[in-house]
């Protein structure tokens, strides 16, 4: 205490004592003078810094918490310092510097510490983007120290100190790496969806986007930098993609799985159809084209038809509605100049879908497939270089009637090409009949070409062709591309035969090494009643012919002749003839007894055939057993250069379609059914799926396929088994033979004694 205050206060109390009141005034001076200590430590204190966290009071200790995490790397996590002081105090205001490994704030290697907005004696710790490499201070690799330092000054000298805390182990881990939201989605064909990446938990705008399905982006999709995925027009084989996001920072890429559905979508832009089959009154045929807008509605159209009830339309404008299902199912409503038509179709891909007519009294069974823009510009350049075609209908007098031949086209619209002009045709007109004719090596062909300026960009075109068989007819055509057009006559003197036509190789093309496998059908004749006469019936064939490039030297032929199966009977060993200026080929397929030698019949038929520039080959009959016509394709054999997997039974999903053969004038008990629809297969079974039926009399959509009662062996050498499809609603049973082309596709006969029936299976996904 300063010593002029001691004397003042030493003077107060001795005039009180002079008062004569002593004891009182010494008490007074005890109260006073403990006030006044009082006030003056209370001055002393605030001038010299007292209080809590002040020099006089020092700090003793600071001490963080939690003193061990794991940390992912990328992430925040909070420290919280608690600061004592001598007094045994706790400081809230004392202001505290943040450290990783020793260094203030941290760094990028090792992350940093800030100190919280709200709170200054809270650490804010965000991770490194990666772990630690190389460890410190005792420490292992990956872990990082953090401590907290508070500074202070000693109450009884000038000098500063510091008071660490203690040390905190931080354990940076991978944490939960890139990940992908959603890892798993489904996608309409067509249709888009985002998905995020996320680098721990927070948004990754680092990330590079792709499609790690290896393949096409119009066959897998493709997926942009934002994270949008487009789905492509149908599904990709397994009907799943995959995509990948990565990032520098990321130790491995992320990866979701996408599942792809058939949609509206699948059935997207210009398309050309073609279908066979029977009205109310005999044999129909229709071939056209259309544009589908990819979202239900067919906006444009043209389409030809030729039939017993109608007679010929030619140019009929078409519109309508269609839908596609998740299984590739689809149904379309047709308006035409002659009302309504419905159809039934199964896509195997957007360009490609096997269609049946699903109108009462009105079957066919065909094809529609994309076309090629190339081959829609109206310029006869189009139809350029050698072609085979074949087709089947009736004559004049409803009689079954089949063509095949080949010729040369220049370009600007002549047949032949004056430069090349060697042709050749083969004509079975209801050759089975005693009055039928056959007609062999034709060689008067000629004719011309142009497409529809009226209907321009629709690939519709006009070809006649003449010929001493023949006469002249008159054949509407729709292009797929140039290699590929559907025909359909349209005579109006009463003939009516479609098909289709392809580019060929010209010259002497023999058929290669390997193995063929055909199907195609017609009409043959049966003895029926009591006592016995011969009567129309359908007719369908289908087997493997082995070739040496020479001669047919094996196979197996099975025909159903009016529900009637012939148990596919071995073929005998025959060598065959080839024109040397066309290479149209003569072929025999003897069977049992029957020799090379022998004479054409239906154990030893005989065929025309006229070979493609795709590796396959037109099939005409040309004996009196049958008039019909097929088309054989080169086998996919396991171990060939061009096919280098082995040969089995496709997998997954498959799209179907059953055409009843057979041409018919005013017999609706005759004609054959119809079906398409989508198969579930798996190893050797088959585990669902559902076939839209036109029994001519009633249509049946969605009939389910049952697992019990349905079955597929396992197929020989030659590709060549048996299946059963047990429908449920309404009950039926198809006894199948299939052969293999390839793991893709594979052509039907079907054996019943109620149905007779060609067609083909071909892999969906």
């Amino acid at each position: 205490m300063p010593m002029n205050l001691n004397r003042k206060l030493t003077l107060h109390a001795r005039l009180v004592d002079s008062d004569g009141s002593r004891s009182n005034t010494r008490a007074r001076f005890r109260v006073v003078g403990f006030s006044v200590l009082a006030i003056v430590a209370t001055l002393c204190l605030q001038a010299c810094g007292g209080g809590k966290g002040s020099g006089s009071t020092t700090i003793v200790s600071v001490a963080i918490t939690p003193t061990a995490i794991t940390v992912p790397v990328n992430t925040q996590t909070n420290f919280t310092a608690v600061v004592k002081l001598s007094d045994s105090s706790t400081s809230t205001t004392t202001t505290v510097t943040w450290q990783v490994n020793g260094v203030a704030g941290g760094d990028s290697t090792v992350g940093t510490i800030v100190p919280s907005g709200a709170d200054q004696l809270i650490g804010v710790y965000t991770a490194p983007s990666s772990v630690p490499k190389t460890a410190s201070g005792g420490l292992q690799v990956g872990q990082v120290s953090i401590t907290a330092v508070a500074q202070q000054t000693s109450s009884t000298t000038t000098t500063s100190g510091t008071v660490t805390s203690n040390t905190a182990v931080v354990t940076v881990g991978s944490g939960l790496g890139l990940t992908v939201s959603p890892t798993q989605a489904t996608v309409p064909a067509g249709g888009i969806r985002q998905f995020s990446a996320l680098l721990n938990g927070i948004a990754d705008p680092s990330v590079t986007w792709s499609v790690t399905t290896v393949g096409d982006p119009a066959v897998v999709g493709s997926i942009d930098a934002n994270g949008f995925y487009t789905a492509p027009a149908s599904p990709p084989p397994g009907a799943t993609v995959t995509i990948s996001a990565t990032d520098p920072a990321a130790t491995a890429p992320a990866i979701a799985t996408i599942t792809i559905l058939y949609s509206d979508h699948s059935l997207s832009g210009p398309y050309a159809f073609s279908y066979t089959g029977n009205d109310q009154s005999g044999f129909l045929a229709v071939a056209g084209s259309f544009v589908a807008d990819g979202q239900g509605k067919i906006i444009s159209g043209v389409e030809d038809a030729n039939s017993f009830l109608n007679g010929v339309s030619t140019q009929v404008p078409i519109s309508g509605t269609y839908t596609v299902g998740s299984d590739g199912r689809g149904t379309a409503k047709l308006s035409t100049g002659r009302g309504i038509e419905t159809w039934q179709f199964a896509l195997a891909t957007s360009q490609h879908a096997q269609l049946i007519r699903f109108d009462t009294n009105a079957t066919g069974g065909g094809t529609i497939d994309q076309q090629n823009l190339d081959a829609l510009t109206n310029s006869p350049t189009v139809i350029s270089g050698s072609y085979v075609f074949g087709v089947l209908g009736t004559d004049v007098g409803f009689n079954p009637l089949g063509i095949a031949g080949q010729f040369s086209a220049d370009g600007a619209g002549n047949i032949p090409d004056p430069a090349t002009p060697d042709t050749i045709l083969d004509v079975n007109d209801n050759g089975i009949a005693i009055a039928g004719v056959i007609t062999t090596r034709d060689r008067t062909l000629h004719g011309t070409y142009q497409f529809d300026a009226a209907f321009p960009g629709t690939g519709r075109g006009l070809l006649t062709l003449t010929s001493t068989a023949t006469g002249q007819r008159n054949y509407a055509l729709y292009a797929v591309d140039s290699t590929h057009l559907h025909l359909i006559e349209i005579d109006s003197n009463g003939p009516s035969v479609a098909g289709d036509m392809f580019s060929a190789p010209g010259g002497t093309a023999n058929l290669a090494n390997g193995n063929y496998v055909f199907a195609g059908g017609g009409n043959t004749i049966i003895s029926t009643g009591t006592p016995p006469a011969p009567a129309l019936a359908a007719y369908a064939a289908a087997g493997v012919l082995v070739s040496n490039g020479g001669s047919i030297t094996g196979g197996v032929f099975d025909a159903n002749s009016g529900g009637t199966y012939n148990s596919g009977p071995a073929i005998n060993s025959c060598a065959y003839a080839t024109d040397s200026k066309t290479g149209r080929i003569d072929v025999k397929l003897p069977t049992g007894s029957a020799t090379c030698a022998s004479a054409p019949s239906s154990s030893n038929p005989e065929f025309a055939v006229y070979p493609t520039s795709q590796g396959t080959a037109l099939m005409l009959e040309i004996d009196s057993a049958a008039v019909s016509t097929g088309i054989a394709h080169l086998q996919c054999v396991s171990g060939a250069a061009a096919c280098p997997t082995s040969l089995s039974l496709p997998g997954g999903s498959v799209a179907a379609g059953l055409t009843g053969q057979g041409i018919f004038h005013n017999a609706p008990t005759s004609y054959q059914p119809d079906a398409a629809g989508q198969i579930t297969l798996s190893g050797t079974g088959i585990t669902g799926g559902s076939l839209d039926v036109n029994n001519f009399s009633a249509v049946f959509a969605g009939d389910p396929i049952g697992v019990s009662g349905s079955s597929i062996g396992v197929p020989a050498t030659n590709g060549r088994g048996t299946a059963t499809l047990a429908l449920t609603s309404p009950a039926a049973t198809y006894n199948l033979i299939y052969y293999l082309i390839d793991d893709n596709t594979a052509l039907l006969l079907d054996k019943d004694s109620t149905r007779v029936a060609t067609g083909v299976i071909v892999r969906q996904y």
